[in-house]
């Protein structure tokens, strides 16, 4: 690799890799959900194992060749690099599975926690007591470890198919089926950048170049979803109304007509609760919920709840 590509590598992954940080921690900030609080922890584990064990890696070995340094000990030493850097990896790859557990509403059980950090930690301690003795493959001049390489895919492989089974199966248990939308669109946009970088990565098995390019893709891939994720939420998240002064109430009431059990809808609606938890807490059904809701929207001529709350917020500053 040329100090060119190096270079070239190295700012846009940072550029890359800084602008999906500030996108993930603006959305952390502006929303009151689990998911993208963990979106942002994952981002922060993607950068990490970016930074340290692709740039590093990349840029030790680039000035480790330069000058034509040879020697066991420092051979052994750059052989661990990449591999020192695989528990960010292994924490972001669960984040990334509970990012999906926690956008179809679905609870993350402690047994398979457990059971994913014991079972990876164990693989991984193996592998790590064999690293001096296992095979690497050269990429212009420079030695991979393959069995590291190895496990890397396989366990993101794991990961990817528990992740897509919740995204494009498991989020069609929810009742909300515009969400079901957004969340195999979101799925899918992550799918095809993944595969992106797959393909980087296997060319790049002969040509440094093309894993100077899995490394910018690695970088990138998360900015497409999180433009996407903001967009959604824009448009569909309720932030909650804590107090609602009793005369707003009283004005909003009479100006549209609203009965006492949409009123209790309304309330709950501007809790940020969601149509389940509304008809657990009101012990009316489901279809009861969506009914009053459709009413309440052609009352107060609104299309969403996004609209609804703001409304109330208009008549709460009148």
């Amino acid at each position: 690799m040329n100090i060119e590509i190096l270079v070239i590598t190295i700012i846009a992954s940072l550029i890359f890799g800084f602008a999906a940080l500030a996108l993930s921690f603006n959305l952390q900030r502006k929303y009151e959900l689990n998911y993208v609080k963990s979106y942002f922890y994952h981002q922060i584990l993607i950068f990490l194992f970016g930074f340290y064990g692709l740039l590093g890696t990349i840029s030790t070995h680039y000035f480790l060749t330069d000058i034509d340094f040879k020697g066991e000990v420092i051979g052994l030493l750059f052989s661990f690099l990449p591999f020192i850097g695989v528990p960010f990896m292994i924490a972001a790859w669960y984040m990334f599975i509970r990012i999906s557990f926690e956008i179809i509403e679905r609870k993350i059980a402690l047994k398979f926690t457990l059971w994913f950090f014991v079972i990876v930690i164990i693989v991984f301690l193996m592998f790590g007591f064999l690293v001096p003795y296992i095979d690497y493959f050269i990429v212009d001049k420079i030695e991979i470890n393959t069995h590291v390489f190895l496990f890397f895919i396989f366990i993101e492989i794991l990961t990817l198919t528990i992740v897509f089974s919740n995204y494009f199966i498991f989020s069609n248990y929810l009742k909300d089926k515009y969400k079901v939308r957004f969340i195999k669109f979101f799925a899918l946009v992550n799918l095809s950048l993944y595969i992106l970088s797959v393909v980087f990565l296997m060319l790049g098995e002969n040509n440094l170049t093309f894993i100077a390019g899995y490394t910018m893709v690695y970088f990138f891939k998360d900015i497409i979803p999180l433009l996407i994720l903001g967009s959604y939420l824009s448009k569909n998240y309720v932030h909650p109304i804590n107090v609602v002064a009793e005369n707003t109430k009283e004005s909003f009431i009479e100006r549209y007509g609203v009965s006492k059990r949409e009123t209790e809808i309304i309330d709950e609606i501007i809790q940020g609760r969601t149509n389940k938890e509304i008809s657990e807490r009101l012990f009316i059904s489901l279809q009861t919920v969506k009914d009053h809701i459709h009413n309440i929207f052609l009352k107060t001529e609104v299309k969403n709840r996004v609209q609804l709350t703001n409304l109330i917020r208009q008549f709460d500053h009148k």
